[in-house]
């Protein structure tokens, strides 16, 4: 009764959590795609609760849907690091193993031998050629696998472009999606552990081999639901990278070197830095110039990228506020707030990074000397 409670509860978690996206007033492509592999994983997980109700010749459709949930959930991860559109295309091509999949059991079960399902395991009807069987279903072992390596690829190039377009990182640097992608393929494991003692060694009853593959997706759901719920709440910016042509955009150097002292005069008057959700596109809008034109004289010209461009200035401005007795009345985490940070452990980091001080070093050798 546990065990199917846990997983009840997974299907009424991903049920609330469908309820309040679709009453986002403004929803985002991700969204989309977070309702859609919900909906696959309500499926799943009732599929598992309930497998004996399928019809026999629906049951490879309840049997493959990790396949399906997997694939959804990737497109999920790459809709919120580089903005996929939500389009019935992507869909169709990613659902498209999951359906020839199901296209060859169905064949294997019409013109070679009838396929049974027993708790949802396959068998052939005569119990024979275990052989076959196993490599009709190493396809459930390798595509999420697969789809498991994508999404974390994707995670890590979201990664890495985001210092280039982004002054502040802790709302969308997605970590949590990086470890629950990584803690997937232990859950692969354990799934596998769980099928093979409860099929070969007979540890496990074969008829709670599903529903306790199905509680552990479920607590992975949960898991999924919460952070990102709190992504779309935390979240007001759109998160984006540029598609500009880069040889269009391209300046020389003798034009580079003056517009650099175009920028470096804007961020020294106006202080722009001291919005916390300063952007390259926000900055370039600023200056009138286009997004690539001002990586290009940030990476180029002044040597670094954007994140370290602006954080840096930020730290000059903590530095002279720390210096200034007039100050001394505010804390020093409000003073980093002030000037444009917006996270105690980033702004300590960086902080020491450009001083070789913590704050509170800088603040009392700065007054005494």
């Amino acid at each position: 009764m546990i065990i199917e409670g846990v997983s009840f509860s997974g299907i009424a978690v991903a049920l609330l959590c469908i309820l309040l996206l679709l009453s986002k007033k403004r929803k985002r492509h991700d969204d989309h795609y977070l309702i859609l592999w919900l909906l696959v994983c309500i499926t799943n997980l009732s599929y598992y609760a309930f497998s004996n109700f399928l019809p026999a010749s629906l049951q490879s459709f309840g049997f493959t849907l990790p396949v399906l949930s997997v694939a959804m959930l990737y497109l999920y991860v790459i809709s919120m690091t580089f903005n996929i559109q939500f389009r019935f295309t992507y869909i169709l091509k990613h659902a498209l193993f999951f359906i020839v999949y199901n296209f060859v059991f169905i064949m294997v079960s019409i013109f070679y031998e009838k396929i049974v399902f027993i708790d949802g395991i396959p068998y052939f009807s005569a119990r024979g050629n275990n052989l076959l069987i196993n490599a009709l279903t190493l396809p459930m072992a390798v595509a999420p696998i697969l789809y498991i390596i994508f999404s974390f690829l994707a995670l890590k190039k979201y990664q890495k472009l985001l210092p280039e377009y982004y002054s502040t990182l802790e709302k969308i640097n997605l970590n949590w999606m990086q470890y629950i992608i990584l803690s997937l393929i232990i859950l692969f494991f354990i799934v596998i552990g769980i099928i093979s003692f409860g099929t070969k060694l007979n540890a496990i009853p074969i008829s709670h081999i599903f529903k306790i593959v199905g509680a552990v997706q479920a607590i992975y759901i949960s898991y999924i639901v919460f952070f990102s719920l709190r992504q779309s709440i935390v979240i007001n910016q759109n998160i984006s990278f540029t598609n500009e042509n880069k040889e269009k955009t391209a300046l020389p150097d003798d034009k580079l070197v003056e517009l650099s002292q175009n920028v470096l005069a804007y961020m020294a008057d106006e202080k722009p830095y001291l919005n916390e959700e300063l952007s390259l596109s926000v900055l370039s809008a600023s200056l009138g110039l286009s997004t690539n034109q001002l990586s290009q004289i940030i990476n180029q010209t002044l040597d670094t990228n954007f994140y370290k461009f602006v954080n840096a200035y930020r730290v000059e401005e903590v530095k002279c506020r720390l210096k200034n007795r007039e100050y001394n009345r505010y804390s020093i985490l409000g003073i980093a707030y002030e000037c444009g940070f917006n996270s105690k452990s980033t702004f300590n980091k960086i902080f020491k990074e450009e001083t070789g001080m913590t704050p509170s070093e800088y603040k009392r050798f700065s007054q005494t000397n």
